[in-house]
């Protein structure tokens, strides 16, 4: 064979073997956590990058996934087809629990559990006083009056469309903290740690919900696979973020759990009717009404 003719083969091979790997479907592992703290941006897809090497590593090429970072549900939503595992909060995956597969959540030495703990400034002594605004959620809900309302609040506050600010990470909700355009801040109680805010103080926390979560995009899924990926995710030990170094095996009863306290607003015993500064005085009884009969009360006592 000449020459020419063995190059002219291996440029048709090349170009062959470009031609299919450029036809393979981008495959992505997606990481949306508008709510948990990064002390820089980029970190966030460090953080992808690390699990999606470890998953590859333990499971091979089938799991050969590109690390994305979302800063919203509608940018998530318009990638749908090339997003198969999903990175995220537990409130977006109770809300998307009908076509989400939770697989294994973020686990601590506390468990798996968290809370969202409200942090305000002194101006706010109680929650009614956040009806007058200024309340700033870096939510991975939009929108988050149902969580906030039902879950997070339990029926003691209702949260208006003028009262809530959200954020796009919990830097930018910090950061309007910080410049008086905003008096109190929802974070994760996992995160109190790490950021330090001064001058605010805790005025309220909710009740318990799951951390951090992988999820699969689709809820059809072989058990062997599946049982492959809850081993290899709980063999985990993660450096890029402190809360988010481990995780173990969960099913979708939590979520679950979740979805309907999010669902459902709490029956709670009307609130007792606030009296006025100034209460009109109540009027005098009149003098001139008869007194009532006076019955004479005697006592009887058994003879012995």
């Amino acid at each position: 064979m000449s020459a020419l003719r063995w190059l002219v083969l291996m440029m048709l091979l090349l170009s062959h073997a470009a031609l299919a790997q450029a036809t393979v479907p981008e495959r992505v592992l997606a990481i949306y956590l508008p709510g948990v703290y990064f002390q820089q941006l980029e970190r966030k897809l460090d953080l992808g990058s690390e699990l999606a090497t470890h998953l590859l590593k333990r499971l091979g090429e089938k799991y050969h996934l590109s690390a994305r970072v979302y800063v919203s549900a509608e940018s998530m939503d318009a990638d749908a087809a090339r997003i198969v595992m999903l990175l995220t909060e537990s409130p977006y995956v109770a809300a998307n629990l009908t076509k989400l597969l939770p697989v294994a959540v973020a686990a601590a030495q506390s468990g798996t559990d968290t809370r969202l703990a409200l942090l305000a400034t002194p101006t706010v002594r109680s929650l009614p006083d956040l009806k007058r605004g200024g309340l700033v959620f870096a939510s991975s809900l939009e929108p988050a009056q149902a969580f906030l309302e039902n879950f997070v609040f339990e029926g003691e506050l209702s949260i208006s469309r003028d009262m809530l600010t959200s954020a796009r990470d919990v830097a930018s909700a910090l950061s309007l903290m910080s410049v008086q355009k905003a008096q109190a801040v929802l974070l994760y109680e996992d995160n109190l740690a790490t950021v330090r805010p001064s001058n605010l103080r805790t005025l309220y926390r909710s009740e318990l919900l799951p951390r951090a979560t992988v999820a699969l995009m689709s809820r059809v899924a072989d058990p062997t696979e599946l049982a492959r990926l809850r081993e290899a995710l709980s063999t985990f030990h993660g450096q890029v973020h402190p809360d988010l170094k481990t995780f173990r095996a969960t099913t979708d009863q939590p979520y679950q759990k979740l979805r309907e306290r999010m669902q459902q607003k709490p029956r709670r015993v009307p609130q007792l009717l606030e009296i006025a500064e100034d209460p009109v005085p109540l009027p005098t009884p009149r003098t001139n009404q008869p007194s009532p009969v006076q019955v004479p009360l005697r006592t009887f006592a058994p003879a012995e």
